[in-house]
């Protein structure tokens, strides 16, 4: 086999649902050394259209006398799904509702297998963020909750189940994205905690990561004063090398977030690659751009010191052999997997306030539809999916109406809010809906039942297919509501 060079520390996201020309000259060549696939960006269409694309993208890495790139994705379940044809789980907050850590090590296991069969190494999960920050627009649900040992006892299960499937797991956003209420997508925060809540509340979950068998991790575009006055951890040294390499001892592959977010946008391409691999980066997240993807390599070799590319050329060496694979041409069965998404959703139905009321006669059902929907095909209707889940639990006794007034008639009001806690126009709508009585449903926060504490609430941290079902059949009484809240209620 051909040595690695510099490329093998770029990763590269492209669009539509063939890799470009120029992609799989730049891996053949060995200046790309990883694949980004998104659902947004039209990567993902089905199974068979996965597995073509990759396995004409590791033909090109054959051809240069390469090993097979490793594929990676963003696959935590819940609001954060790039592949809606297998099986979909719960957010990360709804398996930990369900109070098991095992739960976690299960989804995730089945989360692996899903993708390793159709060619996908690498999966961007789990959050090890601890949501301490209730107004954090991004992290939210896709934290384990807010309390560090309880996240990292799950973010631990989760590494154990997707290694030992042999799918690389990448706790993130290191050293800790919960404790802000700024999305790094769209800006760059500062988490201002001192040194020392930084090593209690954290560092925790990601310590337990690494010690479960982590292979990866990946940083996060936020400042952290107590740690590195000057720079995001993206490309700090005091970060990503004094604190990951020598204080925690990791020495799997380091990976940053991708380089398209605001929260590293006021920095050059150039300089982000350059400075990032000398600060200890081992796979620049180039996500867009062809120019910059098909540069970044020279500039790694013109730019970097001679030491640093061959510390990092050696964990992506290491890193490409163990997960770069060409999927098997084999047949699968979701189905097991998708018994078990809905097991873990049934278990993490949570019941928060008063009493719930009994449902005898009708139900009028209003859901405030959220202002962003999900680019995955199957995820991007869920108010229709719990319409169509009601119906089959109570037919004609439910009434359903979306955004607008709220539906006549006498039977018990059920208002379900999505995201409330963030969306003030939301949040004046739900609170007048319920101001004479009602049940609320939290269809994605749970934040949202601080808007009503007087009404009772079920909480599904989340609306993927499976918990819509869950909570359904909660409200038609056939199930209990069985979660344990992980977060506390502002």
């Amino acid at each position: 086999m051909t040595e690695l060079s510099t490329g093998a520390l770029v990763w590269a996201g492209f669009d539509g649902e063939h890799l470009p020309g120029p992609i799989l000259d730049a891996i053949r060549g060995g200046s790309i050394g990883g694949l980004l696939l998104f659902a947004f960006r039209g990567n993902i269409r089905s199974a068979e259209q996965v597995r073509a694309m990759l396995r004409e993208a590791q033909d090109a890495a054959a051809r240069g006398g390469l090993p097979p790139v490793p594929v990676a994705v963003d696959q935590e379940g819940g609001s954060v799904v790039r592949v809606g044809y297998r099986a979909v789980f719960p957010s990360a907050m709804a398996i930990a509702a369900t109070g098991n850590p095992r739960n976690a090590e299960r989804a995730a296991r089945a989360v692996a297998e899903g993708l390793l069969v159709d060619g996908i190494t690498v999966n961007h999960a789990p959050v090890c963020d601890v949501n301490v920050e209730p107004r954090n627009p991004v992290i939210g649900t896709r934290s384990f909750g807010d309390d560090a040992e309880r996240v990292a006892q799950f973010a631990a299960a989760w590494v154990r189940g997707s290694e030992g499937a042999g799918v690389a797991s990448t706790p993130k956003h290191f050293p800790g994205h919960g404790d802000t209420s700024l999305d790094s997508h769209f800006t760059r925060p500062d988490v201002t905690a001192d040194r020392a809540t930084l090593e209690r509340r954290e560092l925790l979950p990601f310590r337990s990561a690494f010690a479960a068998g982590a292979t990866t991790v990946m940083s996060a575009h936020i400042r952290y004063p107590a740690l590195d006055t000057a720079a995001p951890a993206t490309i700090s040294r005091p970060i990503l090398t004094d604190l990951l390499r020598r204080d925690l001892r990791f020495d799997g592959l380091s990976m940053t977030d991708s380089l398209d977010m605001s929260g590293i946008a006021d920095i050059s391409i150039e300089d982000v690659v350059v400075t990032g691999v000398e600060a200890g980066v081992d796979a620049m997240m180039v996500t867009s751009g062809p120019d910059r993807q098909l540069a970044a390599a020279r500039w790694i070799a013109d730019r970097v010191r001679p030491e640093r590319v061959r510390e990092a050329l050696r964990r992506a060496t290491w890193f490409r052999e163990r997960f770069g694979r060409i999927a098997p041409d084999t047949d699968f069965d979701d189905e097991p997997r998708r018994d078990l998404a809905r097991e873990i959703a049934e278990a993490s139905i949570t019941h928060v306030g008063p009493a719930l009321p009994r449902v005898d006669g009708t139900m009028r059902v209003i859901y405030f539809e959220p202002t962003q929907a999900s680019p995955v095909e199957e995820l991007s209707t869920p108010a229709a999916t719990f319409e169509a889940a009601l119906r089959r639990h109570l037919g004609d006794r439910v009434t359903f109406t979306k955004n607008g007034p709220l539906p006549r008639g006498s039977g018990l009001l059920v208002v379900c809010s999505t995201n409330a806690w963030f969306e003030p126009d939301q949040a004046t709508r739900v609170k007048l809906a319920l101001s004479t009585g009602g049940l609320l449903c939290a269809m994605r926060s749970p934040y949202d039942a601080a808007l009503a504490p007087n009404a009772p609430a079920l909480l599904t941290y989340g609306d993927v297919p499976a918990s819509l079902e869950a909570l359904a059949a909660v409200l038609a009484g056939k199930r209990q509501a069985e979660g344990r809240l992980p977060i506390e209620l502002p």
